[in-house]
């Protein structure tokens, strides 16, 4: 990989700092890094629009949860991994609602290059996603609110061609996703099983 990558980093310790760059260097990554230690520090990092963020959890002024929900509401498309030992329950849960890219252990940080990488291939298959979407409704990527035609009834999608499709099907075809189904909360109550 030939292009620099910009990384903002939430540590206090610069010898972790370190050894997560030599990591980096090792995998042949090229790398520009900006350490902060302090939320002030952080949202001036926001700022120069890194194109990763990676995290400890435990510091004393400001925890890598707090540090998520800031970048999540300044930057959400940024790819966030936690760097740290101290591997939470609240960690764990925020990997698997999506809010979390990854995690690393300061223990195994021959994996941090991994998840770097993968990590920037998931933001850029999202953004473009999200061109491809914006290219068929003729709508700038970068805006927020998009109109898609849908049905009121029957929720089909109207698409370029002036068909209508199941969004499952309209999805697939445009954005190549696949989907799974589950009940949400709110419906689970009416397929519990009566004693």
């Amino acid at each position: 990989m030939k292009k620099e990558i910009r990384i903002l980093y939430l540590e206090d310790a610069p010898v972790d700092v370190t050894r997560a760059e030599r990591e980096l260097h090792k995998a042949g990554l090229v790398t520009e890094i900006h350490r902060a230690d302090t939320k002030n520090a952080f949202i001036q990092g926001l700022e120069q629009k890194p194109d990763v963020i990676l995290s400890d959890h435990g510091l004393p002024a400001f925890d890598g949860l707090s540090a998520l929900r800031v970048a999540r509401d300044q930057c959400p498309e940024v790819p966030f991994i936690f760097v740290t030992n101290a591997l939470s329950r609240e960690m764990e849960v925020e990997k698997l609602m999506g809010g979390v890219t990854d995690y690393v252990r300061k223990s195994q940080l021959d994996y941090l290059p991994i998840a770097v990488l993968h990590a920037l291939h998931e933001a850029e298959e999202r953004h473009s996603q999200r061109q491809r979407l914006a290219d068929i409704l003729n709508v700038p990527a970068n805006k927020e609110t998009h109109y898609l035609p849908i049905c009121s009834s029957c929720k089909k999608i109207r698409d370029e061609n002036d068909k209508w499709k199941q969004p499952e099907l309209f999805l697939l075809e445009h954005l190549n996703l696949n989907f799974t189904h589950s009940v949400c909360p709110d419906c689970a109550g009416k397929f519990r099983l009566r004693d």
